[in-house]
């Protein structure tokens, strides 16, 4: 699928991500964890417990088999910025913490939309082909297209597509991946080795 944009995009906006953020900073912790029963309990009381924020949570699973990737938003409030990163590593399922906020990640987001073609068929294929979006499903007057790119370009898609006829759509969290400290010759034949 053709991405909707390579710009980089840094900050949150309003709208599809969850609204305005107060004016408290939000930290973006990538947090690899066992999969095991209850981890995102543990995680998510650990944050209420210190009085923070969780803004927004995406979960997949990673490289690594039995440890999932967790991409937290944390609105550490009057709290140090490290201190989300110290709570989290006291507990027992979290293989590693790590605070990316000021490393400008990669971020990446997934929308499908679902649109009624009735009358307006033309005016919705214009539209996924000029956001070039890929169509995943068409048939009984119905198309569903996926659309994927930096949140801020996937939530301005997703706000222009709301004067078509769009029944309904569902979008992803940001996942983020941090920029490599390694030349990527380990990571990239180990990747090979697992793969074949």
């Amino acid at each position: 699928m053709a991405p909707l944009s390579t710009s980089t995009v840094t900050g949150t906006s309003p709208g599809v991500f969850g609204g305005e953020l107060e004016s408290a900073p939000v930290r973006l912790i990538s947090v690899r964890v066992e999969d095991r029963a209850g981890v995102l309990q543990r995680i998510t009381n650990c944050l209420e417990r210190r009085g923070l924020r969780l803004h927004s949570c995406a979960v997949g699973q990673g490289a690594e088999g039995g440890v999932l990737s967790l991409w937290l938003r944390v609105a550490t409030g009057s709290q140090p910025a490290d201190q989300v990163v110290k709570q989290l590593s006291k507990l027992i399922d979290v293989v590693s913490v790590e605070d990316l906020t000021g490393q400008a990640p990669l971020e990446w987001t997934l929308a499908l939309v679902e649109f009624s073609l009735a009358g307006r068929e033309e005016q919705v294929q214009t539209a996924v082909e000029r956001l070039r979006a890929q169509v995943v499903r068409c048939g009984g007057g119905r198309l569903v297209a996926a659309l994927s790119g930096p949140p801020a370009v996937v939530e301005a898609a997703l706000e222009e597509l709301r004067t078509l006829p769009v029944l309904n759509w569902v979008c992803s969290r940001p996942l983020a991946l941090a920029p490599s400290t390694d030349s990527g010759a380990d990571a990239g034949s180990q990747f090979n080795s697992q793969g074949s």
